[in-house]
């Protein structure tokens, strides 16, 4: 077990230390920040709380968290394969599960610096800025509360975690930096867009609306809109009804997020033998 542990804590020291010395994520930060501060100046939400302010940037987080995301994700792989370093790396005693849980390990810590921090600074504008009767917490359904931000927060790095696994994903299948960016765009069109789309569909196809809760926490975005729902602006608002399964929603964040370190990590162990396989079968078809 130490041996596994010292391996997987050597991968995420190097990975974190190439992310360290990427300058384009710090740049990625803060013109988040710069996004994020302009859309809540144009909405007022932020002067009146923090509700208002997570109503104002609820659908723009839906579409910048996972771009940010992916941008963190899309070439982690891909780079130390088209390099050859993971060749070189494989001859030590590394496993392929350890190497893409350190690597995912320190995209998710920069994922916290590049988005937790400035959703992290516009709370603390929110809360120098707003109305008095903001800076208490809530005891009671209705009131304005600092807490509810915490818990969106918590809610927009679930969902970035998601993505950041899935395009670490994409990165293991793409040949190329320019297959990664297209199969990471297909990828990020696919989460914000999809989802939304089908349900929109299967209920223009006769799907009963009561099955809008239980689909609606399959997507990530999906998910994370309802989480947001009903522990952030429905606790403000009290609703009667839950919009969604809290355990299905946060099952379904982090269960993206597996299925893409299984899916990239697979790709790394099988890719070469599947690609093999595929090649004779082109050889006998050809024959």
């Amino acid at each position: 077990m130490s041996g596994r542990l010292s391996r997987f804590g050597t991968v995420f020291r190097r990975e974190l230390a190439t992310v360290g010395r990427t300058p384009e994520y710090g740049v990625l930060a803060v013109g988040l920040l710069v996004v994020l501060g302009g859309l809540l100046a144009a909405g007022g939400g932020g002067a009146t709380g923090f509700v208002p302010a997570v109503v104002d940037l609820l659908l723009p987080t839906e579409a910048l968290v996972p771009l940010a995301a992916v941008v963190l994700g899309y070439r982690a792989l891909l780079t130390d394969v088209a390099s050859g370093e993971l060749a070189v790396i494989r001859t030590y005693p590394v496993r392929v599960g350890e190497y893409v849980a350190g690597v995912l390990l320190a995209r998710l810590v920069a994922l916290v610096a590049a988005v937790g921090v400035p959703y992290a600074v516009i709370g603390a504008v929110v809360w120098l800025t707003a109305a008095p009767d903001t800076g208490i917490f809530a005891t009671h359904a209705g009131v304005d509360s600092p807490l509810l931000y915490v818990r969106f927060l918590a809610f927009v790095l679930l969902l970035g975690a998601a993505y950041v696994s899935l395009a670490a994903a994409v990165s293991a299948f793409a040949a190329s930096r320019r297959g990664a960016f297209a199969l990471g765009t297909l990828a990020l069109a696919a989460g914000v867009l999809g989802g939304d789309l089908v349900l929109l569909r299967s209920l223009g196809a006769g799907a009963s609306p009561s099955t809008i809760p239980a689909s609606l926490a399959l997507t990530p975005n999906g998910a994370f809109r309802g989480l947001v729902f009903e522990h952030v602006i429905g606790v403000a608002f009290a609703p009667e009804d839950g919009l969604v399964s809290t355990a299905r929603a946060v099952g379904s964040l982090v269960g993206w997020t597996l299925l893409g370190a299984v899916v990239a990590g697979g790709t790394l162990a099988y890719g070469d033998r599947v690609d093999a396989a595929l090649e004779r079968v082109r050889r006998g078809i050809g024959d």
